[in-house]
C-alpha cells in the first residue's frame, strides 16, 4: 500500500518510489496494466478485487501499471515502469465509481478514485480501498453473490466459516461501541473526569471510529498538534486559548474556569476515539430558568470538522460512530426567544442520551451529520425538531 493517510493525494512520485523501490505486489497492493474492461466477465472481475481489500486490510490498485515477468513469462508481482492508460480521467473515474455503487452491497463506505497524470500513455488510476468495518461486502453484479478477501498470494473466494466470521464481528462491533461510550459516561457522571469540571451539567460529544475496536494500532499523541484538538466552543467566547497535557488515556486539551476546575474538556484517545466535555452549554445561574445554550447547535456545527479533520490526518478512516449526550438537564428548556414556556416544554428526564448517527465521510456537512441528533434533543422538550433548521430541513442557525 502507499505509504500515506487515506485522505492525502497520491502524487507521481509516491507511484514512482513503488518502482524503485522494488514494492512487490501482496495482501495489500496490486498492479495492473490495463483499466477494468468493459465485458461482465472483466467487471466482476475489478469488482472481486476491490471488495477482496474492503474485507481483509484495504489496500491499493494502480491501473496503468504493469506487473513484472520473469524469463519464463511468469508473474514476479514486482511494478515494472508505468504507462498509464489511454482513458479520459474523468469519465474513468465517473465509470469506476458507478460500477462500485451498483455492484458491491453493502457499499463500501471509504473507496477513492484518483488519476495520477504524467505517464507515456496517460494517467494511472489508483483505486484506494480503505478496510471496511461495514464487511464482509459481497459481489452482486449480473446476479453475483460471491465474497472475496485477500492473503499474500491475492484474492480468493472466502469459504462459509470466513463469511459466518465477518458477519459475527460486524454485528458486535457497534455494541462494543456502546458499551465503551456508556463506560465513558459511568465515569463522567461519577465525577470520575480527567480534569475536575466546574459543574455536573455536561454536554459530552463521543466520536468513535470502528477501527479503534479492532485495529491493534495506536495513535503516537506526542506527535500530535494539540491545536488541531480544540474544547467544545466557539471562537466568539470568552475563553480563546487553552493548555494541554498527557495522561494515560492520550492527548487532553482544557480550558480553565479556576485553578481548581475547567468549564471544557477534550481528550484524543490513543485509539483514535474522542471525547468532548463542557458545561457551558448547560450553565445556569442560581434560580434563573434552566435553558440550553443558543450557541450548542453552531457550537458543535463548528468544531465537529476539525475532529473529523484530525482524524483523517491521523490515517483513522471511516466510518465512525458519533453521540451526543447532555447530563443533568430535567426541567431544562430549548432557547426560543419572546416565548412563554408550558410546563411540558421541558426535558422530562437527567440523562438524556440521544441516538447516535454513523459517519461514513468525514467530508460531509456537519450540518447534515447532526440533524438528527439536534431534532431528538428539541423533540425531547415537545418541539417538533430543531429551530435552527428552516422548513426545508436545512441549517438557518438564528445567529
Amino acid at each position: 500500500m502507499i505509504p500515506k493517510p487515506f485522505g492525502d493525494t497520491i502524487t507521481k512520485q509516491d507511484i514512482d518510489n513503488l518502482v524503485a523501490n522494488a514494492v512487490r505486489e501482496g495482501r495489500t497492493i496490486e498492479y495492473k496494466e490495463s483499466g477494468p474492461g468493459i465485458s461482465d466477465g472483466d467487471k466482476k472481475e475489478f469488482l472481486a478485487d476491490v471488495s477482496s481489500f474492503a474485507n481483509a486490510s484495504g489496500g491499493d490498485i494502480l491501473y496503468g501499471v504493469p506487473a513484472n515477468r520473469d524469463a519464463d513469462n511468469r508473474p514476479t508481482g514486482l511494478p515494472d515502469s508505468p504507462t498509464g492508460l489511454t482513458v479520459n480521467a474523468d469519465e474513468e473515474k465517473l465509470r469506476v465509481e458507478s460500477l462500485l455503487r451498483d455492484g458491491i452491497q453493502p457499499r463500501i463506505p471509504a473507496v477513492r478514485v484518483e488519476a495520477v497524470s504524467g505517464y507515456p500513455n496517460g494517467p494511472v488510476m489508483v483505486v484506494r480501498v480503505a478496510k471496511s468495518w461495514a464487511a464482509p461486502h459481497m459481489v452482486v453484479f449480473k446476479s453475483s453473490s460471491r465474497f472475496f478477501s485477500r492473503n499474500s498470494a491475492g484474492k480468493y473466494p472466502m469459504d462459509v466459516t470466513e463469511i459466518r466470521w465477518a458477519f459475527g464481528s460486524s454485528e458486535t462491533l457497534p455494541e462494543k461501541i456502546r458499551a465503551f461510550r456508556d463506560g465513558r459516561l459511568a465515569k463522567i457522571i461519577a465525577g470520575d473526569t480527567p480534569v475536575a469540571m466546574m459543574a455536573r451539567n455536561l454536554v459530552v460529544l463521543h466520536i468513535l471510529p470502528v477501527m479503534a475496536f479492532v485495529a491493534a494500532d495506536k495513535i503516537d499523541v506526542t506527535r500530535v498538534d494539540a491545536s488541531q484538538l480544540p474544547p467544545l466552543y466557539l471562537p466568539n467566547r470568552a475563553a480563546h486559548g487553552w493548555d494541554k497535557r498527557l495522561n494515560l488515556d492520550g492527548l487532553l486539551t482544557y480550558t480553565r474556569s479556576s485553578e481548581a476546575t475547567c468549564l471544557y474538556y477534550t481528550l484524543l484517545f490513543r485509539s483514535g476515539a474522542i471525547e468532548a466535555v463542557d458545561i457551558v452549554t448547560l450553565y445556569a445561574e442560581a434560580g434563573a430558568q434552566k435553558t440550553v445554550s443558543l450557541d450548542y447547535e453552531p457550537t458543535i456545527t463548528f468544531i465537529l470538522p476539525k475532529y473529523l479533520d484530525l482524524l483523517r490526518q491521523l490515517a483513522v478512516t471511516p466510518p465512525v460512530f458519533l453521540f451526543l449526550t447532555m447530563i443533568g438537564v430535567k426541567g431544562y428548556t430549548m432557547p426560543v426567544e419572546a416565548r412563554k414556556f408550558a410546563p411540558n416544554d421541558v426535558i422530562d428526564r437527567d440523562i438524556l442520551s440521544l441516538p447516535e448517527v454513523v459517519v461514513d465521510d468525514f467530508s460531509r456537512s456537519p450540518e447534515v451529520i447532526m440533524k438528527p441528533i439536534f431534532d431528538a434533543v428539541w423533540q425531547s422538550a415537545g418541539f417538533r425538531g430543531s429551530w435552527n433548521y428552516d422548513n426545508q430541513g436545512k441549517w438557518a442557525p438564528r445567529r
